[in-house]
């Protein structure tokens, strides 16, 4: 199986066996993380195609000063042989390969998936955002938001976000009837609309600050975050399906809002070190676009439940 990284980070290549339990609790992994001098030091199991884990890459790189970390990666494909399902594609019978290691520290097998100095472990793709901002203190500019108020909605924002916009994105792809493409397209688009009125631009939102992300805030913050790495997938539809999938600024002020956040991520240094290269993600998620792919996310969604409705033990593949 052939490893990739992104271009700037490092592969980490072995960790001791013997992981301590696993927590997700910030309080006590960031206390931990901060009990020795110096940085904070993470290894970070992750997976250069997930977008999930591109969230966690984000905040990483974002506070990419006051934290290190060893990346390891830790997903990959593998052939293996037929099952009962025959499906003549290309992509015929390929699966997640997954790290020994990254199982070790996560039974689940998910990307991604943080473990600080003493092996206390951090996963879920969100959460994981909240706890390298916490653990920095919030580095110079903090992803999240100074008041309390404002953090509860941007966690409420960030959720719904997750299962409309992010969720929706594998039903265009995986799922393989167009009706069902095109009313997950329309879904996102609605999404979308409705995070538009929360960015600046046009008068509707009524936030003091005016700067170009959610909120009007002068730095991407947790829900922007969020949303971006499938965001900056979006256009993939555009090679699998067809123009009809296009997210069109012209089509509304909603979208033409949300291309205009879009281009002020992308012209940020700390999230540009993050794209993988979009040729080689193209080929790769051509996986799930002819709906051969079996990771958990799509075998959820070739099911006909949603892609952030998995079963870890009903959809992981163990043969």
């Amino acid at each position: 199986m052939a490893s990739r990284t992104l271009s700037r980070l490092r592969l980490h290549k072995s960790l001791a066996p013997g992981a301590k339990e696993m927590s997700t609790s910030i309080e006590q992994a960031v206390a931990t993380a901060q009990s020795s001098s110096g940085k904070p030091k993470l290894t970070y199991y992750s997976a250069w195609f997930c977008p999930f884990a591109h969230r966690t890459t984000l905040a990483l790189e974002r506070h990419r000063g006051h934290v290190a970390y060893d990346w390891v990666e830790a997903l990959g494909w593998e052939k293996r042989s037929k099952t009962q399902e025959e499906i003549a594609t290309k992509h015929e019978n390929w699966y997640h390969f997954k790290h020994p290691d990254l199982m070790t520290h996560n039974p689940l097998g998910m990307v991604p998936t943080l473990v600080d100095s003493e092996e206390h472990v951090i996963t879920e793709s969100i959460t994981a955002i909240e706890y390298v901002d916490e653990l920095v203190h919030g580095g110079d500019d903090s992803i999240m938001a100074q008041a309390a108020h404002e953090r509860a909605q941007e966690r409420v924002w960030a959720g719904h976000l997750a299962k409309t916009a992010c969720s929706k994105y594998y039903g265009v792809l995986v799922r393989q009837m167009e009706s069902e493409q095109l009313e997950a397209f329309g879904e996102i688009e609605a999404a979308l609309e409705k995070f538009a009125t929360m960015l600046p631009g046009d008068g509707s939102h009524k936030s003091m600050v005016t700067g170009p992300f959610f909120n009007g805030r002068e730095h991407p913050g947790l829900v922007d975050l969020t949303l971006f790495p499938w965001a900056w997938r979006f256009p993939v539809f555009e090679t699998y399906r067809d123009a009809r999938f296009k997210i069109d600024p012209d089509k509304s002020p909603g979208l033409a809002k949300y291309t205009a956040w879009l281009a002020a991520m992308g012209a940020r240094d700390d999230v540009a070190r993050t794209l993988p290269v979009w040729d080689e993600y193209l080929d790769h998620i051509g996986r799930y676009a002819d709906g051969s792919a079996r990771s958990k996310v799509a075998n959820a969604v070739r099911d006909g439940r949603e892609a952030h409705q998995y079963d870890d033990e009903k959809d992981d593949v163990k043969e």
